[in-house]
């Protein structure tokens, strides 16, 4: 049996780079991490079928390849979507895109878009998860719990004591959500739950409305005036949301209300916001979209030129009205009920684990490797300032998502070159 210790995590964002894995003749297993996605993901046995299918019939990749061209090669209206793979894998889709008028989206691009939506109307001042770690005082959580998105945050990010303390100690602040959380225990005296004292709680946007006023000092009292003054008085306060876990109408308001909070707070001590969003390399596919295009994701290319729309592009929008929808989700057997969204007739090719298990057969399924598993591959880290290099663990015979679409690309070359009239 080998070994592989401090292995690179690719699912969540957080990039934790000391997950235990064993391996033997039948595959790979973690050791406990304390994070139920790497537990689970990280799971994965030798005895897998790697040849792709049509209509659930098994075909050499070849065959497999030369039907994803003509599919997409006759599409009207392609989509390519889930976009989850590394940056490779994402640079050779939007190539693919280009060439066949397709619009990219990513699977978890709503936790994105609810805060670049903020950005794009007022700036903000946000910081990293290192910052985080080594030099801040007092955490405001506002909302859910991140951690049930990314979770081992508090253990990897601010149980640790502040690399450059310069005082005593660090405070979490839980505004809004659920009661304190099972899973922020390991934070242990230093966790506190702010809100009213009795009787139902206000909903999250009354609750930043309402700490915007006491900072203002429009005459609050009670919690919210206490939050502020603790916010005043902390040497650098971070304010972190997943607003991918927002629920209710409009939850980019919320978020324009915790920028607005920001600033204000930042004017007389230090602050900065930390917006969590990331899963399945959403932030590197991201950044390879503006790259390559000048453009985020929710961008099509139907109009032979990158074209970005953030509502008339949504994937679940277009889903809609798409001939062909290609599926791309390298880091998880899983995939949403693609067929209930999407229109009659629409075909599926789908780029997936080969333990991926659907509840509709897709027209064409071509199974891949998964980036820090079956082939290496960068990733960015949910903060959006580091490109994290995952290794590979095992070799089980599967392509990655980025040699599966070149090869596709080349075939409907071939085939357009064919089709082109002789010149004499």
């Amino acid at each position: 049996m080998a070994f592989h210790p401090d292995t690179l995590c690719p699912f969540c964002g957080l990039g934790c780079g000391d997950i235990g894995i064993e391996q033997d003749d039948s595959g790979i297993a973690p050791r406990p991490s304390g994070c139920p996605q790497a537990d689970r993901l990280f799971r994965r046995s030798t005895a897998v079928q790697t040849a792709p299918r049509i209509g659930g019939t098994a075909v050499p990749m070849t065959q497999a390849v030369a039907e994803a061209a003509r599919l997409l090669g006759d599409s009207r209206a392609p989509l390519i979507a889930g976009l989850a793979t590394d940056v490779d894998g994402v640079l050779a889709a939007l190539t693919l895109a280009g060439r066949i008028g397709a619009t990219v989206d990513h699977e978890h691009s709503d936790a994105l878009f609810r805060n670049l939506a903020v950005l794009r109307r007022l700036g903000w001042s946000v910081t990293t998860l290192a910052e985080l770690r080594n030099r801040c005082d007092l955490v405001l959580v506002v909302g859910p719990d991140p951690a049930a998105a990314f979770p081992r945050l508090w253990e990897r990010w601010v149980v640790p004591e502040p690399a450059f303390p310069g005082g005593t100690g660090r405070s979490v602040l839980f505004l809004g959500g659920d009661p304190l959380p099972e899973t922020a225990q390991c934070l242990g005296g230093r966790i506190e739950k702010v809100g009213m004292a009795d009787g139902p709680q206000p909903d999250l946007a009354s609750l930043v409305t309402g700490l915007r006023a006491a900072l203002a000092g429009h005459g609050a009292t009670g919690p919210m005036a206490d939050l502020a003054a603790r916010l005043r008085a902390a040497r650098y306060a971070v304010v972190v949301w997943a607003a991918g876990l927002f629920a209710g109408p409009q939850p980019d308001l919320i978020v324009e209300g915790l920028v607005r909070l920001i600033r204000k707070v930042d004017g007389t001590t230090r602050c900065a916001g930390l917006p969590l969003s990331g899963a399945d390399n959403l932030v590197g596919a991201n950044q390879a979209c503006t790259w390559r295009t000048g453009f985020p994701l929710r961008t099509g290319f139907d109009r032979g030129m990158p074209l970005h729309d953030p509502d008339r592009f949504d994937w679940r929008e277009r889903a809609r009205d798409a001939d062909v929808i290609l599926w791309i989700s390298a880091f998880r057997p899983e995939m949403p009920e693609i067929a209930a969204m999407a229109g009659t007739g629409t075909a599926v090719i789908a780029l997936a684990p080969p333990e991926t298990a659907f509840t509709a057969e897709p027209a064409l399924f071509i199974p891949v490797g998964t980036p820090g598993i079956d082939h290496a591959g960068d990733v960015f880290r949910a903060d959006s300032v580091v490109a994290l290099r995952t290794g590979v663990l095992v070799v089980r015979g599967l392509p990655s998502v980025a040699a599966v679409l070149r090869q596709i690309a080349t075939a409907l070359e071939d085939t357009s070159m064919s089709t082109e009239p002789a010149r004499c």
